[in-house]
């Protein structure tokens, strides 16, 4: 039998990859509203989960009951209130990791209509708020810098025919998924193709998914990556435009990534993982990540739970603590090159799928991640 030695870069790639289960998570922190609160969990010893002392602790309080999406910015978080069809911004302005004290919470913005839904970030620094009573898109941006958008012209309507949204993400390259309550069309992609600054012209507002059941969340992974939750069958579900044509309508572009989710009420994307949270008493939090690199998180250990007690949880927000411009060998956007690379860069190798920044893998720096990149790679996480 004819036998072929493998290459050493190969041999290290396949070592690594069968190490133990993974167990860090992403460096940063996540918030979880719920009623009357903001909650702050951060893994301070590195364990993979936030079972530790102080490792869940009160960021603010006093709030809203009915306080339900959120959104970061800078340094910044923003919280919706539909019952008044309010945005209230939240700083820790003294720098004591809380949003506690006197001045710390206040009012961003009043919304012209009465149910906004989701909050979402986007790169030019303003915020995107869906409203189910319009269902409409406004555009949140304080142009003058004094610290709202409560001024003439800070809020303007950017989208109009959605239909029931409930959530929204701003995918790299500024345009917008938007999850609806509707089972023909679930999910519909904005772009603005006539850079006018909105999405109220021909073929700017069209379907993304359609014909499958209405997700609750969505979260962006990349240009042509998005996942979808489902809590209705307990799914979430994995939406990749392999044809890079905008939408996720061809053959084999939504598939199954995760299960067991029927109570789940929050998701946030966090480098090539999410956390989930659950929605019934036990208030669990878990985080799924496709370690094997098959393209899902349905394998034993890929969905594991990392904190309890988050009750009544209706949104999560990971903020990432901020990292260099390039770490090689960070796959997954997680700020560190380490082992939870290693199925990230796999799969990316054997989809050929481009990240959204190559330069973390592009270890010879020819503009593309190939075997070529493999012993660079290595390199960087055994470094």
């Amino acid at each position: 039998m004819l036998r072929v030695k493998r290459p050493a870069c190969f041999t290290a790639l396949a070592a690594l990859f069968a190490a133990a289960p993974l167990s860090a998570l992403p460096t940063g922190t996540l918030f979880a509203t719920r009623p009357a609160q903001v909650l702050a969990l951060r893994d301070h010893t590195g364990d993979g989960d936030f079972f530790d002392f102080s490792e869940i602790a009160v960021y603010a309080d006093s709030l809203p009951v009915g306080i339900t999406a959120a959104a970061s910015l800078g340094d910044r978080l923003y919280v919706v209130n539909p019952a008044a069809a309010q945005v209230l911004v939240l700083r820790d302005a003294n720098a004591d990791g809380d949003a506690l004290d006197f001045g710390e919470v206040l009012l961003f913005a009043q919304l012209p209509t009465a149910t906004p839904v989701c909050i979402s970030a986007a790169d030019d620094g303003s915020l995107l708020v869906a409203d189910a009573t319009c269902n409409c898109l406004y555009r949140l941006r304080d142009t003058n810098d004094d610290g709202d958008a409560l001024d003439a012209g800070e809020i303007s309507s950017i989208a109009a025919g959605l239909t029931a949204p409930v959530a929204a993400a701003v995918r790299p390259d500024g345009k917008i998924l938007v999850a609806q309550n509707n089972a023909a069309i679930p999910v519909r992609i904005l772009h603005d193709r006539n850079g006018d600054n909105d999405f109220l012209d021909f073929a700017e507002n069209i379907s993304y998914v359609e014909n499958t059941a209405a997700g609750s969340r969505i979260a962006v992974q990349s240009t042509a990556i998005a996942h979808l939750l489902r809590p209705a069958d307990g799914r979430l579900l994995r939406l990749h435009d392999l044809t890079g044509d905008d939408d996720a309508l061809d053959f084999g572009e939504v598939i199954e990534y995760a299960t067991g989710f029927s109570n789940a009420t929050a998701l946030a994307g966090a480098g090539a993982g999410h956390f989930i949270a659950d929605g019934g008493a036990s208030g669990v939090i878990r985080w799924t990540f496709d370690e094997n690199g098959d393209g899902d998180a349905l394998d034993f250990g890929e969905a594991r739970t990392v904190a309890e007690g988050v009750t009544q949880c209706q949104w999560l927000v990971f903020v990432p603590d901020e990292v260099p411009a390039c770490v090689p060998g960070d796959a997954d956007g997680d700020g560190q090159a380490a082992i939870a690379d290693v199925p990230v860069f796999v799969s990316l190798l054997l989809t050929k799928t481009s990240p959204a920044d190559p330069c973390p893998l592009d270890a010879n720096d020819d503009g593309l991640i190939d075997g070529r990149d493999i012993q660079g790679f290595v390199n960087a996480i055994v470094d």
